[in-house]
């Protein structure tokens, strides 16, 4: 199973629309361009943090409201600063 569908499936869209699941994978993606822009090795972009990153995010981006979570006191933010070397 692909990263996308697994959090497809904990968004609770079990047997998504492709149009979902490419929105879903734009989340992802832009998820990794900010842990790499924030300084997170290329070798943790795949770890277990990585993912709960990339599926937090997601979720928010589906509800509409990434803001709240991307933000200085933040769930994602910590979470990043926490794979940083």
């Amino acid at each position: 199973m692909q990263e996308v569908d697994k959090i497809l499936y904990k968004m609770g869209y079990y047997d998504a629309d492709p149009h979902k699941k490419q929105e879903v994978q734009d989340s992802i993606d832009a998820a990794e361009e900010f842990m790499r822009a924030s300084g997170v090795p290329a070798e943790l972009i795949t770890s277990k943090r990585a993912y709960a990153v990339k599926a937090i995010y997601a979720d928010a981006v589906d509800k509409g409201t990434p803001d709240e979570i991307v933000k200085k006191d933040g769930m994602i933010v910590a979470l990043i600063s926490q794979m940083r070397r």
